[in-house]
């Protein structure tokens, strides 16, 4: 299974719209996951357009889609647990949030820190595509996570900074 993942849209309130080299990247996955800062709903609708979307809100989220995501979220695919926040505070409280926050989960997904991150703690993938909006020093990146079908074998994902 072939997982799109961002973050840190910022539509429209730093970026009018998703560049569209990572809509380009993201055509062909099984879905999409975002990790939050969306800001509008109109992202999920654009996104929806590729792939089926699970999201949570960020921290700059508007109310309109706060009320219609949750902060945390937690799902099944390819028999591999998936957990995705979005993160508050420091980079560094954000990342040890999401080392600890889901203990059993195979891959957890966040934002918020603007940072490309991928680390494995034992078996299970800690992953922040970077925000895929180019804000200030920033640099649009997604990321892709492979999922096996079978077996014990470890995701796999790689960022892809534009």
């Amino acid at each position: 299974m072939k997982i799109g993942v961002l973050s840190d849209t910022h539509v429209p309130d730093r970026q009018p719209s998703i560049p569209e080299s990572i809509l380009e990247g993201l055509r062909g996955v099984d879905l999409i996951v975002h990790a939050g800062d969306l800001t509008c709903l109109d992202v999920l609708s654009l996104l929806e357009k590729i792939a089926p979307v699970r999201a949570v809100s960020g921290n700059m989220d508007l109310p309109e889609v706060r009320s219609k995501l949750g902060e945390t979220l937690v799902f099944e695919a390819c028999g591999k647990t998936i957990a995705v926040m979005h993160g508050r505070g420091s980079p560094a409280e954000t990342e040890n949030r999401a080392r600890s926050a889901f203990p059993d989960a195979d891959v957890v997904i966040f934002g918020h820190t603007h940072r490309p991150f991928m680390e494995y703690r034992g078996k299970a993938l800690l992953l922040n595509p970077g925000p895929a909006s180019g804000f200030l020093c920033w640099k649009p990146s997604y990321a892709i996570l492979q999922l096996a079908d079978e077996g014990d074998e470890l995701p796999t994902a790689q960022i892809h900074r534009l």
